[in-house]
């Protein structure tokens, strides 16, 4: 990663980065993020001006005071992987116990999977939100196809919150009910400790 350019990391792990996106990560973002298989549990490829509202939306995203959307990269070569972040839970079909929570995300490209940098890249994530921004509660979401994902929450240390998962109609049927995830600041001190 270049020095002096304006995205050095806001968070590293031994083998990941997070940075804010760079305009040069768009073409990546195609060609590894709105695939068949990337989008699988994330409602489908869209077209490029789809995939690249998503990628301007999450590229604008972070801000110094709430969070957002950050870049992963492969701290040894500055490869794209993918995305992680967090920041208040937006959906409206959500419950009123989880809307305006805080939520972490993942999304890696899929030559990248198996390999833990999602887990790695979370991590950082988590750090940023408990110590930097004082997040108390951080919630995470996804289908019950979604195993690559749950598991991911299940290594952070994350306990399902089953009383707040709920129907997306966003989403097809078989990526229903949305399961949600959560870890307090408390469990990941004392989990790190």
């Amino acid at each position: 990663m270049a020095e002096g350019d304006g995205f050095e990391a806001i968070a590293r792990g031994e083998r990941v980065a997070l940075r804010r996106f760079r305009e040069s990560d768009l073409e990546d973002w195609h060609r590894h993020m709105n695939t068949a298989e990337a989008r699988k549990h994330l409602g489908g490829v869209g077209t490029v001006e789809e995939s690249e509202a998503r990628f301007r939306r999450q590229a604008a995203s972070w801000d110094e005071e709430t969070g957002g959307w950050l870049a992963i990269e492969r701290a040894d070569d500055g490869t794209f992987l993918g995305y992680c972040g967090f920041g208040p839970i937006q959906t409206e079909c959500a419950p009123d116990g989880l809307r305006g929570e805080h939520e972490i995300g993942w999304g890696l490209r899929p030559d990248c999977w198996g390999h833990g940098y999602a887990t790695e890249a979370a991590n950082c994530a988590l750090k940023v939100a408990f110590e930097r921004f004082g997040v108390e509660t951080m919630f995470s979401q996804t289908s019950e196809a979604n195993r690559g994902s749950w598991r991911v929450m299940e290594r952070l240390g994350m306990e399902r919150a089953g009383h707040l998962d709920y129907d997306d109609p966003a989403y097809p049927a078989e990526e229903n009910p949305t399961k949600v995830y959560r870890l307090t600041r408390g469990d990941w001190q004392a989990r790190d400790a």
